[in-house]
């Protein structure tokens, strides 16, 4: 018999969040409406003499309290989601980075490459945007040369610095007056004369851990606004990722990170994010929130 109810009890927690969230108040519902007939003096058995139909009536109350239930928490964090990871209060919605208060962390290549040209850097990227709409390309590589001398760092042969993956240089622009943090996201190859970023799974953790680590250092207690970092990226070692893991990848290098941030991180996804369940993750950090 223990064990029956251990293998149901393992099935309940392979459910998602949110089906066990909708079954947990569906029950509720039918529990409350079960003590109104009560107080009334309602009886199911004044109507149904058959205990099968009493039953169907049950369930079916169940059947409509969990569809309304389920569709409603749908609705709800269709667009956003809140939580905590440890003390750090984040925020999970869909967006336009551009238009998204905080300090924004912006993806480029580990050479901050300037030439936004369609083979280099796309006009489309982020980064295409931010040198192109955003800030200004010599206001730009002002602050690389800067980071660059801090770091000891001498340029290539092609010209270009090599920074290491996570490395994080600030930005104020003068065109819109808003912070910007250019992330060194991905390595930038040439092959048959054309530029492409390449990462892996393990490169991109410890891209995430270092990039967290180095926030910390200059984020001076404003919001920090990312993208979703990799969606934009179709050359992961080993097989490009979807969305829904890159954002766990996001949060979980967050929560394992030593960082202690005193102000909010939100994570715009531009678009859409029916391929990310955004309520699984409401309550998913929950038991590490007081350590």
């Amino acid at each position: 018999m223990g064990k029956y109810i251990e293998g149901i009890w393992k099935w309940y927690n392979r459910l998602s969040n949110r089906v066990r969230t909708s079954a947990k108040i569906s029950f509720g519902i039918v529990g409350l409406i079960s003590t109104l007939f009560t107080i009334t003096g309602f009886s199911l058995a004044a109507c149904f003499n058959s205990v099968c139909a009493r039953l169907v009536v049950v369930f079916i109350m169940l059947c409509i309290s969990y569809a309304f239930v389920h569709e409603v928490i749908g609705w709800i964090y269709k667009d956003s989601i809140s939580f905590n990871i440890r003390s750090i209060p984040v925020e999970v919605l869909v967006g336009d980075i551009f238009t998204v208060p905080g300090f924004k962390v912006i993806g480029c290549d580990t050479h901050f490459d300037t030439r936004v040209d369609d083979v280099v850097i796309s006009k489309t990227s982020l980064h295409g945007q931010l040198v192109l709409k955003h800030g200004k390309k010599e206001e730009i590589e002002e602050a690389i040369e800067r980071k660059a001398q801090t770091l000891g760092l001498t340029k290539n042969d092609d010209g270009l610095y090599d920074f290491p993956l996570g490395t994080v240089i600030r930005y104020d622009s003068s065109v819109d007056q808003q912070t910007y943090l250019m992330l060194a996201l991905t390595e930038m190859r040439k092959i048959n004369g054309q530029y492409k970023a390449y990462t892996s799974m393990s490169k991109f953790e410890h891209m995430l851990r270092t990039m967290w680590d180095e926030i910390d250092g200059i984020y001076v207690y404003n919001d920090i606004t990312l993208p979703l970092l990799g969606s934009g990226i179709s050359r992961f070692e080993g097989g490009g990722k979807n969305n829904e893991a890159l954002l766990h990848c996001m949060l979980c290098t967050l929560n394992s990170s030593e960082v202690e941030y005193t102000s909010k991180v939100r994570i715009v996804i531009y678009g859409n994010v029916k391929d990310i369940p955004l309520y699984e993750y409401k309550g998913m950090f929950k038991s590490l929130t007081m350590r």
